[in-house]
């Protein structure tokens, strides 16, 4: 609207339409057919390419903080003295009208192409800040990539050459974010399980280097009155003093095979206890049940009778999520 409601109207009319990029469109998105755009009503247009590219609010949240951060002259786009300074490191795959221009939509449509492409390689979004954070500290040459000697001092999980799909020696982002997927998911570990570890591992490690030293476990990570360190030994497997993340992973992953279910299984639960839980108890009780079947989202007795593990006639949140995992 500021660049092309010149006469500052409130409105685009016919002689303002022509600056437009999307001028051949304007017709669909004039909802009342008076010839003129509304604020609204390029809202509704810019909603629409939203949403058919596949953006999301993180993407263009992601892309602003990008501009912000390149944009030296803040005139909102990267200008091609912008971009030359190093990023995006592969302009055309962001520059999608090829002008040498990269706007916020464009990066925040090769985000969101990023991300979809993540989500089918089985990347989740800790996978991928891991790999970004792996590739930050140890990619000593700045190359994007890690080589053999780079990914050995970062002590990655399993053998590096598996993931090695293009064969050039080296893990790019895509390459390391897919290791660290496979390895979260073979030890059984999901997608809050794996935020949970990092997070623990963070909350001592003054120091930064990735492990809680034996002088970082005294920390008031878990509580003021200097418990930390016992609560930290839980999670010293070999009793060597310090605790890696690996050994955290470990612990965690231990946990999730005793409780039985995953995030999803226990978002489905929230969602279903919810609905039946009418006296908010935080339990499903008999009375809150059907004695028929029901159908889909819909809980009956023979349910509780099933799920009930501790056979106190009611149903907490980890039992049904037990439940709906063994389903």
């Amino acid at each position: 609207m500021t660049i092309c409601d010149a006469d500052e109207d409130g409105f685009i009319d016919e002689l303002e339409r022509k600056k437009l990029p999307w001028a051949d469109q304007q017709a669909t998105f004039d909802l009342n057919h008076d010839g003129k755009l509304t604020h609204l009503e390029v809202a509704i247009y810019l909603a629409h390419k939203r949403d058919s590219l596949g953006i999301t609010q993180f993407d263009r949240n992601n892309a602003q903080t990008f501009v912000k951060r390149h944009d030296t002259n803040r005139n909102g786009q990267l200008d091609a003295d912008e971009i030359a300074d190093g990023w995006p490191p592969d302009p055309s795959k962001f520059d999608k009208n090829a002008n040498g221009i990269i706007t916020a939509i464009e990066i925040a449509e090769q985000f969101a192409f990023n991300r979809v492409l993540r989500r089918e390689l089985g990347i989740e979004a800790v996978d991928n800040m891991s790999a970004i954070k792996t590739m930050r500290k140890f990619d000593k040459d700045g190359d994007q990539n890690l080589d053999a000697k780079e990914s050995a001092a970062a002590g990655l999980p399993g053998d590096v050459r598996n993931h090695d799909d293009n064969g050039d020696g080296k893990l790019n982002n895509i390459e390391l974010a897919i290791l660290f997927s496979k390895h979260r998911r073979e030890l059984g570990l999901s997608k809050s399980d794996g935020v949970k570890a990092k997070r623990i591992i963070a909350m001592a490690d003054r120091n930064q280097d990735g492990k809680i030293s034996e002088d970082e476990m005294g920390g008031d990570a878990f509580s003021a009155d200097g418990a930390a360190s016992s609560q930290y030994t839980r999670f010293d497997a070999n009793s060597d003093g310090t605790v890696t993340l690996g050994e955290v992973q470990t612990y965690i992953a231990r946990e999730r095979k005793r409780l039985g279910f995953n995030d999803t299984h226990l978002a489905n639960a929230r969602r279903l206890l919810l609905r039946h839980d009418t006296d908010r108890s935080t339990f499903i009780e008999s009375a809150e049940l059907s004695s028929a079947e029901t159908g889909p989202g819909k809980l009956s007795s023979s349910t509780l009778e099933a799920a009930d593990e501790n056979k106190d006639g009611r149903l907490s949140l980890e039992e049904l999520a037990k439940h709906l995992a063994k389903q």
